[in-house]
């Protein structure tokens, strides 16, 4: 894995961030043409895992923007929540990916596809393993630079698996590259 060490400070790091989620541009596209794709785009990852999905109750997913892969926990039935850096109510509330304020094994379920946006990528998976109790669906992008708000790349998914402590792989997959760019799994538990 490859950190791109683009910003001087953590604060520069979350202003880029920021920039994109509060994007008027990008946001009345997410809330608007891609909203149902997105949902149905994330119910697709969600019933690919669901052996996993089945036994949760509570979820929380990480760098969820708007909030569709809420929606479609929801719609599973699971009491779900979303963090970024901006909030998108009701939906996603502030939070950051590498500090989350929740206490210690808060959620059953963790999900992000946000890996590359990662600054610090063993905090972030420390991060993960603290608050959850069951399991990590990551949805990555392997072997692919990534856009202009990506701060890490991923070579092989050892590179982001390796870095759990306490998880261990269950599910280590190619996926087809549809709604959200994403070429890889890992489910960890």
């Amino acid at each position: 894995m490859k950190v791109l060490q683009r910003h001087a400070t953590y604060s520069d790091y979350v202003s880029k961030q920021k920039s994109k989620t509060t994007n008027p541009e990008k946001i009345e596209k997410w809330t608007n043409a891609e909203w149902k794709s997105k949902i149905e785009g994330f119910k697709g990852v969600f019933a690919r895992n669901e052996k996993y999905v089945s036994q949760c109750k509570t979820a929380i997913c990480l760098g969820s923007r708007t909030g569709q892969e809420v929606v479609a926990l929801k719609d599973l039935g699971l009491k779900a929540i979303g963090i970024d850096l901006v909030a998108f109510p009701p939906h996603t509330e502030v939070g950051d990916i590498h500090d989350i304020g929740y206490p210690d094994k808060s959620f059953d379920l963790a999900f992000t596809n946000v890996f590359d946006h990662s600054i610090y990528p063993d905090k972030f998976v420390s991060e993960i393993e603290r608050i959850c109790k069951k399991y990590a669906i990551l949805n990555l992008q392997i072997g692919v630079s990534g856009d202009e708000y990506s701060e890490n790349s991923v070579d092989k998914p050892d590179d982001v698996s390796s870095l759990f402590k306490s998880f261990r792989v269950l599910e280590s997959r190619e996926v087809k590259r549809q709604f959200d760019g994403m070429n890889y799994e890992l489910v960890m538990g």
